[in-house]
């Protein structure tokens, strides 16, 4: 694996991590308010976030798995 490569991984894990934590919040917070429109847009928008960085990086698994949660 080539240096660009282990940084677009690495930059990749950093922005998913910060991602996923922040959906955590989010839907703990709709757990709260589960009439807030725009809480609720903001979860809708970070999944296919999530769909088009694993495709635009080639983790083909992981994007599979994200389609499969997204019809939960």
């Amino acid at each position: 694996m080539s240096v660009e490569d282990q940084e677009v991984i690495h930059e990749f894990l950093i922005e998913s991590s910060e991602n996923l934590a922040r959906l955590d919040q989010e839907i703990v917070e709709l757990e709260r308010r589960p009439k807030d429109a725009k809480l609720l847009a903001s979860i809708f928008r970070n999944h296919p976030y999530h769909q088009r960085h694993l495709r635009f990086s080639g983790v083909t698994t992981l994007e599979s798995v994200t389609h499969i949660g997204e019809s939960i």
